[in-house]
């Protein structure tokens, strides 16, 4: 019992270190999203664009070694994006990406000029969560003297079509001809570099690459997805 005690204690000890240490703050920055695909009928590896926002703290362990943890919002999209299966009457268009998204990474920083620059390097995993994929598509084809014509909407986590412009019947046939499927859970692995300015403006820039095949189900079997990360970011340390 003693030493459950006094494990509890230095445990409230350590954490209150930890946090009279740490150094919060919010980020906003760039976003690139690679997606990388390899094995079928690959016709483009799709590239988002957009931001992140997020919330993030920095807890310094010893010397200049210390841990980054962070959780932040991502959207990424594509205007012009291309159908990524050739054997598909599909154009494409308008993909969009939302993530959720938790790094966690060991840093090391050190003083160039003491309270004014300071340098910092850091590396580590981010564990990723998606909300939403989806992307509008443009189908046009004759099957049996009878055109299908219509936008379409995809959703890469369900799998599925949604459209007001064909019935049910219709979009069941689609769906059996698009089984790209992508997981929600994803595990980069990344570091990058950054600078400190008087103790309240961190500029970052770095790169994840995507541990996981994103595609799901017997797809999987035959192809690859990962999904790479390069960001830059601004932060504000209180």
């Amino acid at each position: 019992m003693k030493s459950l005690k006094m494990i509890a204690v230095l445990a409230v000890l350590m954490a209150a270190g930890m946090s009279a240490s740490a150094q919060a703050g919010v980020e906003v920055g760039y976003v690139n999203m690679n997606y990388r695909i390899s094995g079928g009928n690959v016709q483009s590896n799709p590239s988002l664009n957009g931001f992140y926002v997020g919330v993030s703290d920095e807890i310094n362990l010893v010397a200049g070694l210390g841990i980054h943890i962070g959780l932040n919002y991502s959207y990424a999209t594509d205007k012009s994006a291309k159908s990524i299966f050739q054997n598909l009457s599909l154009k494409g268009g308008s993909e969009s990406d939302h993530y959720l998204n938790v790094p966690l990474r060991l840093r090391y920083s050190f003083n160039v000029i003491p309270k004014v620059l300071k340098i910092q390097a850091f590396a580590g995993p981010v564990f990723s969560v998606g909300l939403s994929h989806t992307q509008r598509f443009d189908y046009k084809v004759s099957i049996m003297d009878k055109n299908l014509d219509g936008t379409l909407k995809y959703n890469y986590y369900t799998g599925k079509f949604k459209s007001d412009a064909f019935s049910d019947e219709e979009l069941a046939s689609l769906n059996e001809q698009m089984p790209a499927a992508y997981k929600r859970f994803d595990v980069g692995l990344g570091g990058g570099v950054g600078i400190e300015l008087l103790r309240l403006i961190e500029v970052k820039v770095g790169y994840d690459w995507g541990l996981m095949n994103r595609f799901k189900g017997n797809f999987a079997d035959e192809m690859t997805c990962n999904r790479n990360l390069l960001y830059v970011t601004l932060g504000l340390r209180f």
